[in-house]
């Protein structure tokens, strides 16, 4: 075993300190909002002392959506987002779980400020990404390091043996230099998440690969960010929340669109049953056909079943409706 203290894991954090905030827990807006906050540092497991130290778990943040998700109350989920990034194991997980959300219900992510590395992985997942004016998104890359103590043992007097068996298990060992096998073994592993990474962000946000790899992990603020295709709108966090509205104000209008459909298809049923071709009603309505495309096609399908110089003769210059009537009335005679 190595301990956990002698080198930074492999990471996606962007080497920022993290800063106190309130307690992370997601509450509900009167909107039919459930914000959930992501603050701090990343890490795959709840600690105990998460909140004291600013730190957010991917299994915290699983459980909060996973609840939001199944309240009625709440229509919309907010990722409210301030972090540097955080720790790989578990985030490609928990940004797989977000992106199957998409759908269920309204799923958006807010910059407010930072979203980078293992956090824009999360927030990408979301249906969309907006920024402030001033706030980041992208650190689109992997880091891992190594400390070599070696020398500061030796000031210190102090001496480690390692007794190992498996010519690669002391790779990493922060009480010796590294050796080049092990920096060939860490360099793979590294480039092996970048490009699982690439995936992630250019399926989430509909980019190519080679787009989210020319940004070579930068950083990117406000109009740029939205120019580059890593967000979706500038807006701050309070504006989002001020001008969200609820699905239930928009029934209106969705009942005013059910009747309009309704009256569509029953006079599409109408048509049909005049012209006497019942069978063509399914296939209208399948291929969404409107009233004007229907009456167009029951008339040349007429026309084909009787005889021109019949109609003209028999039928006065009236309406369309009337003549399809009368077309009709004269194919049972």
């Amino acid at each position: 075993m190595v301990e956990r203290r002698s080198f930074e894991l492999l990471s996606l954090y962007n080497s920022k300190q993290p800063i106190f905030k309130n307690l992370k827990h997601f509450h509900i807006n009167p909107k039919g909002i459930a914000i959930i906050r992501i603050y701090g540092v990343l890490t795959k497991k709840t600690e105990a002392f998460d909140h004291i130290l600013d730190m957010t778990s991917y299994e915290n943040i699983h459980e909060e959506i996973e609840s939001a998700l199944e309240d009625k109350s709440i229509e919309t989920i907010l990722l409210d987002i301030d972090s540097p990034g955080g720790e790989v194991n578990g985030i490609f997980d928990l940004a797989d779980f977000i992106y199957s959300a998409r759908g269920k219900k309204r799923l958006i992510a807010i910059a407010n400020d930072d979203a980078y590395s293992a956090a824009y992985a999360i927030a990408s997942s979301a249906e969309k990404i907006f920024v402030s004016r001033t706030s980041g998104v992208g650190s689109i890359g992997v880091i891992a390091s190594h400390i070599d103590q070696s020398r500061f043992d030796e000031k210190q007097g102090i001496k480690y043996t390692t007794i190992f068996a498996g010519s690669r298990k002391n790779d990493l060992n922060p009480h010796e230099p590294m050796t080049s096998e092990s920096l060939e073994s860490l360099q793979k592993e590294v480039g092996r998440l970048y490009e699982m990474f690439l995936q992630l962000i250019a399926r989430n946000r509909g980019l190519s690969i080679e787009k989210i790899r020319s940004t070579e992990a930068g950083l990117y603020f406000g109009e740029k960010a939205v120019e580059i295709g890593l967000a979706d709108g500038v807006t701050t966090f309070f504006e989002f929340i001020n001008n969200h509205k609820s699905r239930s104000v928009s029934m209106t209008t969705i009942e005013e669109g059910y009747e309009n459909c309704r009256r569509e298809i029953l006079e599409i049923i109408r048509l049909c049953n005049v012209s006497k071709m019942p069978e063509k009603i399914g296939e209208f309505i399948e291929q969404s056909v409107s009233v004007e495309q229907a009456r167009e096609v029951l008339m040349e399908l007429l026309a084909e079943r009787t005889e021109k110089t019949e109609i003209l003769s028999a039928v006065p210059q009236n309406s369309q409706e009337d003549l399809m009537t009368q077309v009709a009335k004269s194919r049972c005679i």
